[in-house]
This record gives structure tokens, sequence and C-alpha cells, in this order.
């Protein structure tokens, strides 16, 4: 193999080995340990570009919709989530700025549609997590309030 001259004799060039930075031994018997810090680099870089951080951002780049985050939230329980996009597509087709008109009497606000003005200061994130807490509190879960919403055309 060739080797270079800036490194150690102790380490091969590159990703000559299974595409993984391997360390020079007769036996191969040390290789394990750099294959870990090489998996571990690779794990740190996909998280890091997959989920950044928001702290600090003034970028408004959405990297998880509304409907992904919610389904996340219902713990991947895809019978649930159904009725809920269901429910809001039918209440605000998932618009975090959607301000309705409650029989004329009352304003409703964001993705829930909630009468609480407070909803109206959070974003569409936040907004679902108060509309699933609403949802848990009143009905105990989506496919009830969906139901009650076609029963009533309210929930």
């Amino acid at each position: 193999m060739k080797r270079h001259a800036v490194l150690t004799s102790t380490y091969v060039n590159g990703f000559d080995k299974g595409s993984m930075l391997t360390r020079q031994s007769p036996s191969g018997a040390h290789t394990a340990p750099l294959k870990r810090i090489a998996r571990g680099v690779l794990v740190a870089l996909v998280g890091a570009l997959c989920f950044p951080t928001a702290a600090g951002s003034t970028s408004s780049k959405q990297y998880i919709s509304y409907k992904e985050y919610s389904l996340y939230l219902l713990d991947f329980n895809y019978k649930q989530y159904d009725c809920l996009d269901k429910l809001y597509t039918k209440e605000s087709n998932w618009n975090p700025e959607a301000i309705g008109n409650l029989q004329g009497t009352h304003q409703v606000y964001g993705i829930p549609q909630g009468k609480s003005e407070y909803l109206a200061t959070l974003n569409g994130y936040e907004q679902v997590q108060w509309g699933l807490k609403y949802i848990g509190h009143r009905y105990g879960e989506p496919c009830i309030a969906w139901q009650h919403f076609k029963d009533k055309g309210w929930h």
C-alpha cells in the first residue's frame, strides 16, 4: 500500500480498507477503535446536517412539516394521525396564521382553530402541541375529536 510521507508508518493512506480510516497492524487487530471513531464522526455529521439547532438562528427555514411533527408527537400512530390530518385540514388547512370566525361570535386562531388569542402568538409547532393537548384533555384522542367534528361541525 502507498503511504504518505506526512503520515507516520502506523497509518495507511486515507480510506484504503472498506472505506474506513484504519490503523495498519500486522494482525489487523487494532482497527476496531478507529472504525468506531469514524462511525461516531459520521453519525455526528449526519445529525448536524439533518437536525440543525434553532437556538439563536434567524433563519426561517422549516426542516420538518407541521404534519410530520404531529405524527412524531403521536408516536407514529398513523390511525390517530389520519384523523388529526382530516380535522386540521378542515379547520385551517394546517395554516398557523389562519384566523376563523366561530359562528360569528368568536375568532379562532392557528392550526387547531382554538378560541385562545394566545395561539396567534405561537409558531406552528407550538400550535400543534397546544392542539394535541386540547384534544387529549377534551376527547382523549384525535379520532374521537374527528368524529365529534363530523357529527357536530366543530370540536
